[in-house]
């Protein structure tokens, strides 16, 4: 993981809101998503379920929280039935 990443990632877990996410972080909200999104490709599993409405951390999302750096252990779990 990149620094920019953690930070947005740590940031919006803590938010749970991209426009507010952006401000802290003065990116850009679309920049922010693109970072995340990035970041989930790059792990193989989703960290955040979106909506129109809310954002919620998945269960990999909540282990990532643990240590910035998601473990395969968490992907594992994450995976699961």
């Amino acid at each position: 993981m990149e620094r920019h990443e953690i930070e947005a990632f740590l940031t919006l877990a803590d938010e749970l809101h991209f426009r507010r996410t952006s401000e802290r972080l003065g990116l850009a909200q679309g920049r922010v998503s693109q970072t995340i999104k990035k970041l989930e490709r790059r792990i193989g599993v989703p960290l955040f379920e979106r909506t129109s409405r809310r954002v919620t951390l998945t269960p990999a999302g909540s282990c990532a929280m643990i240590w910035p750096r998601p473990t395969e252990r968490c992907r594992r779990r994450s995976s699961a039935p």
